[in-house]
């Protein structure tokens, strides 16, 4: 690698790194992508090919493609990253909370590829999008809304999702987001809206949901209101986050906030 030029030989091993960079215009650097990349970008990806998240990942899975970096991003598995390390792979590792930290890594990328600019448009954009929606639902009731990203056990969606929900008109519940939680702290938050976002899962039966034992008193089972949404939109940590909000919105507000 030559100092101050960008990496030529990238691998990226989730869909929010590969998002990024087709984002600011840089996914040309890619020679390897995440196998679940397909489920954010579509056919934009369908000629890259795949390894492993980051959760998954083996030493030897990436090392073929001999890339200058490495970058992973959540989901980690330390013994994963540990393997790439011992075996000589340069690796940048990206650990996004919230929307701030979102930012940054966008604003990273974007400085380690050489689209400064780019990355500065991609987070004014999904800066707008977010104003945008505040003010479209400006004046509704907050709805309580729990977020659930994985039923077993059950795991609250991570604080910028938490943000996204604050950000259309909802109030997040339980109040601790990106943890496992209780069936006992979601009845006693009584969420009005449910919504599903179980990673990897395309159709989550929500019919389970409306099922669990002492959820038929929560207002959300109650009145029907749990509600699917693309998970990857609302999981991932990229520039996706602008449609995630979106589908946050919809079921939320769905009075307001037309699909599509």
């Amino acid at each position: 690698m030559t100092e101050g030029r960008p990496f030529p030989r990238l691998v990226s091993l989730e869909p929010s790194v590969t998002a990024t960079l087709f984002a600011l215009g840089r996914e040309h650097l890619l020679v390897a992508g995440s196998e679940h990349d397909r489920r954010l970008l579509g056919d934009q990806v369908a000629h890259l090919p795949t390894v492993p998240s980051t959760w998954a990942v083996r030493a030897e899975d990436v090392a073929r493609f001999q890339p200058d970096l490495v970058i992973a991003s959540v989901p980690f598995r330390e013994q994963s990253l540990a393997e790439l390390l011992k075996a000589g792979l340069h690796v940048l590792s990206l650990y996004p909370r919230d929307l701030a930290s979102v930012y940054q890594t966008i604003r990273l990328l974007a400085a380690l590829t050489e689209a400064r600019e780019a990355g500065e448009q991609v987070v004014a954009e999904m800066e707008a999008t977010f104003e945008r929606l505040r003010r479209e639902v400006a004046g509704r009731p907050r709805r309580r809304v729990y977020v659930e990203t994985w039923p077993r056990p059950l795991m609250s969606a991570p604080l910028w999702v938490a943000e996204l929900v604050e950000i259309v008109g909802g109030e997040f519940v339980p109040e601790r987001p990106g943890c496992q939680v209780t069936p006992e702290e979601v009845i006693a938050a009584d969420p009005e809206v449910i919504v599903v976002a179980w990673p990897g899962v395309d159709n989550p039966p929500l019919e389970r949901v409306y099922a669990r034992a002492g959820w038929e008193q929560v207002t959300a089972v109650r009145q029907r209101r749990v509600v699917a949404v693309d998970e990857i939109a609302i999981n991932a940590p990229g520039p996706n986050l602008a449609r995630g909000a979106r589908l946050l919105a919809q079921a939320i507000h769905p009075d307001v906030i037309p699909a599509g």
